[in-house]
Formats: structure tokens, C-alpha cells, sequence
């Protein structure tokens, strides 16, 4: 009788042991998180989540590796990295397999978080690369391989800002008969999609809306191939505008 109750307790043990195995967490159950910084004068700062530092010391234009974050419903708080300050915070919903930033910007005092999903892109692909490397042959025609590209992104972080319109062009070349997106409302960086492009050189211009009066530009920008550039229209602490070049 010993025996057989022996025997059943150790099937009950494999059992859990088994069940503990099949619900340990997977890679694809994880999301990915960077950070990044557009305001003039936060100094250093930190995002913690959950209380977990996620990204430490990241200055004004700067962003943050991707870092692997557990899934659900919880709250960024960004915080000053010299004094521990929370300065804002962002509600976040994280979802497995996906990738976001928390960007900040504005002047200390009026410090903004927005969040974004990093997915997609928008506009015409570029034209392909020469001599790409081969691919399998069971690919039918695969995607361009993102390290070849650019990426920008331009983000509206100025609530006090007129209507404007942005526009993406290489560098040398007047502007395009159309923005680059509509419309381009504030906190939209929720709401669009990255443009890829060919490395290179490249500016950012902003318009008056629905004419092509320049109130003001980024200045040229090298791309390179597999970067992620993040353009920020911001705000200064009298509210007059700024445009600032983030980078991974």
C-alpha cells in the first residue's frame, strides 16, 4: 500500500513539474522598450517601470538601447538622474512581441511622456538596394532588409504650436508638393508610421498649414543605413519652437 501511494505521489510531482515548464515565460511573451529625451534642459534622466530602472542617464537628444520588459498594464516614471525627481510619468499597455518609446520632451518644468508602438512604415519603399545578398530560394519576394535603410520618425511635442505641416526631403531639394503625413497634430507620435529612405542626407522642414512658408527646419541630417532617426517639433520654455534630432 506504501508503495502504491509512493508511486502516486511521485506522478503528481512530474505532473507539476511538467505544468511549471509549459507556463514558464517565452521569449515571444515578452515586449521590447527604449527611451528618449527631446527636452532642452531635463539634464540626465531616467525611466523606471514598475520600479525597475529601464533606461538610465539618457541626455537631451539621446534614446536608449531596446531592452526586453515584461507584457501588461503598468506606469513609466521618468525621473531626474542626479536628484531621483519624478519629473512625469506615462501609462503604459505592453503587449508580447512588440516594441515601443517613451519619448519626452518640452522644458523641465512642463516635461511631456508620449508612448509609440514601433510598427510599420509608410510612403513608397525606396528603390532597391544593388547587389542585395541572396535569400533563400523558398522567399518569395522578401521584404528590403531593414539594416539597408533609414528610418524617420517626426513627432509633434509642442501643444502651444500653430498648425503646421512636415515635410521630409533630401538635402539640396526644395519642398515636396505634399507633407510628408496629415495630419500633424500634437502628440502625434502615437499615430503614424516610420518613413524609410536610403541613407543619406536629409532635412525636416515644418510649414505653415496648407501653404509652404517654412517657420522653421532641422538642418541636414545624416542617415545612416539601419538607424532610427526621431525628429521632434518642441517647445522652449517661452514656448517658442525648437526642432531637435533624436538618435538611437
Amino acid at each position: 500500500m506504501r508503495c502504491r501511494l509512493l508511486a502516486a505521489g511521485l506522478a503528481v510531482l512530474t505532473l507539476q513539474a511538467c505544468g511549471r515548464d509549459a507556463a514558464a515565460p517565452q521569449p515571444d511573451d515578452k515586449a521590447q522598450l527604449r527611451f528618449a529625451s527631446a527636452s532642452p534642459d531635463a539634464g540626465a534622466l531616467d525611466l523606471l517601470v514598475s520600479g525597475k530602472t529601464i533606461a538610465q542617464g539618457v541626455g537631451s537628444t539621446q534614446a536608449s538601447p531596446l531592452v526586453e520588459i515584461d507584457t501588461g498594464r503598468t506606469t513609466g516614471e521618468v525621473r531626474s538622474s542626479g536628484s531621483g525627481n519624478t519629473l512625469a510619468s506615462v501609462p503604459l499597455t505592453l503587449q508580447a512581441g512588440k516594441s515601443y518609446t517613451v519619448l519626452v520632451a518640452g522644458p523641465s518644468g512642463a516635461l511631456t511622456a508620449m508612448v509609440s508602438v514601433d510598427t510599420g512604415s509608410v510612403g513608397q519603399p525606396p528603390p532597391p538596394v544593388p547587389n542585395p545578398p541572396p535569400v533563400d530560394s523558398g522567399v518569395t519576394n522578401p521584404p528590403p532588409p531593414s539594416r539597408y535603410y533609414a528610418r524617420f520618425r517626426i513627432v509633434h511635442a509642442a501643444p502651444d504650436a500653430p498648425p503646421v505641416d512636415p515635410y521630409l526631403q533630401p538635402a539640396g531639394l526644395s519642398l515636396d508638393t505634399m507633407p510628408a503625413f496629415q495630419p500633424f497634430e500634437y502628440g502625434s507620435l502615437a499615430l503614424i508610421a516610420d518613413m524609410i529612405r536610403l541613407p543619406g542626407d536629409y532635412w525636416v522642414a515644418f510649414t505653415e498649414h496648407g501653404t509652404r512658408k517654412i517657420l522653421l527646419d532641422s538642418g541636414t541630417i545624416t542617415a545612416e543605413e539601419g538607424e532610427l532617426v526621431t525628429v521632434v517639433l518642441g517647445e522652449n520654455a517661452d514656448k517658442s519652437l525648437r526642432v531637435d534630432v533624436v538618435r538611437e
